[in-house]
């Protein structure tokens, strides 16, 4: 039996051939069937035309791999962990007096446009739902981990190919990656020993762009919608030039941290040795970090200081240097000051209490700087 042969509908065909159901040669100004049966032969007008054109699909809003209902149920999971940031997480990073609008509003409608800032959104999140429920802990932290090594795939990719349409994008997602790294053994219910200078590491890593990043965007003349965002005021403080809106302890150990600070200095310019520009270099850092908190400042303050430490002190680091350690647990004790954030918490000192091994013998020149930085975090 023949196979039955096959055309191409004709959507601009004439109105004859359309109610005979035969095939149009669209001919002018009478197709070939109309002048072969000597018929009058009328065209639709283009307006017509397009109305019969049928409308082309939009790209599925859920996955096209998978059932409908796993599709169905990604897509509800993704709705709820943007409804909980636009709720409830935006709250928790506002900082000093930066408009709440910025995280609520800019940077929601900034990530929809760019599915690497919304992976990212979506992983900090999931860590907000599983500090806040904890007997989901589990299920939150591996959806977290999930959309974080997404965003960090994706992130990478954009950081290769900078433009500058990208920029503020790539800049808001390494903030949020920074914040995620952090939290994770904050938010985790796994209370083993971490090695605090490898995870330390691995937000180094994790946001080796982020200072370019910074640097990029402070430098355009047009910053769109992080304009305000990036500018640092130096009349946010009140009356008495404290920060707003922390607590007289929170004040009271800053000023602990600077003294002591300071006399670490003291100490580490008194000996000799090959380091001393590295180690002032990271003491330089740090103080600044401290002395701007609550606020972030150009350098991004306590949380990114791992950002801004040179590879010879972190080579000092490892290899054990007593000035370079005493600066690290310095360090820890600047993230106390961060302790009322879920995503901080405890972080400072836990990495106090892992830096130096119990039996360790601590260099007597700096027994007293140690005793201190433990029980300033109520160790």
């Amino acid at each position: 039996m023949p196979s039955r042969r096959s055309h191409t509908k004709s959507r601009k065909g004439c109105l004859q051939c359309k109610k005979r159901h035969v095939k149009c040669d669209e001919g002018t100004p009478r197709c070939g069937l109309c002048k072969k049966r000597k018929l009058d032969c009328t065209y639709p007008s283009s307006s017509d035309v397009e109305s019969q054109q049928p409308s082309t699909p939009q790209d599925p809003v859920e996955p096209t791999s998978g059932s409908d209902g796993e599709a169905l149920s990604t897509r509800m999971l993704e709705m709820k962990l943007f409804h909980h940031y636009l709720t409830e997480t935006y709250i928790t990073l506002c900082q000093g007096r930066l408009d709440a609008n910025h995280f609520q509003v800019v940077i929601p409608r900034i990530a929809v446009s760019h599915t690497f800032l919304l992976d990212s959104l979506l992983a900090l999140s999931a860590l907000h739902l599983a500090y806040l429920e904890v007997q989901n802990n589990q299920s939150w932290l591996e959806v977290a981990l999930k959309y974080q090594n997404r965003a960090c795939s994706a992130f990478s990719r954009v950081l290769a190919e900078m433009s500058p349409e990208n920029c503020a994008p790539a800049f808001i997602c390494s903030i949020f990656i920074m914040v995620c790294a952090t939290a994770y053994p904050c938010v985790t219910q796994d209370r083993h020993t971490f090695e605090p200078l490898s995870h330390v590491l691995e937000i180094r890593q994790l946001i080796a762009g982020c200072a370019f990043l910074f640097v990029q965007l402070n430098g355009m003349e047009y910053r769109g919608d992080l304009q305000g965002w990036l500018k640092y005021k130096d009349d946010e403080v009140d009356q008495d030039g404290n920060p707003y809106n922390v607590q007289d302890s929170q004040l009271k150990l800053r000023s602990a941290i600077i003294d002591s600070l300071h006399r670490v200095r003291a100490k580490y310019t008194s000996l000799d040795g090959p380091n001393q520009a590295t180690y002032q270099g990271t003491w330089e850092i740090l103080h600044e970090a401290i002395k701007r908190w609550p606020f972030g400042g150009p350098n991004g303050g306590i949380i990114a200081w791992p950002i801004n430490i040179s590879e010879d002190y972190i080579g000092l680091l490892k290899d054990g240097d007593w000035v370079a350690r005493v600066l690290f647990l310095h360090y820890g004790v600047g993230l106390h000051l961060l302790s009322d954030k879920w995503f901080v918490r405890d972080w400072g000192r836990r990495l106090i209490e892992t830096v130096l091994q119990p039996q360790e013998e601590i260099p007597s020149m700096w027994t007293e700087t140690i005793t201190w930085t433990r029980q300033a975090v109520g160790l």
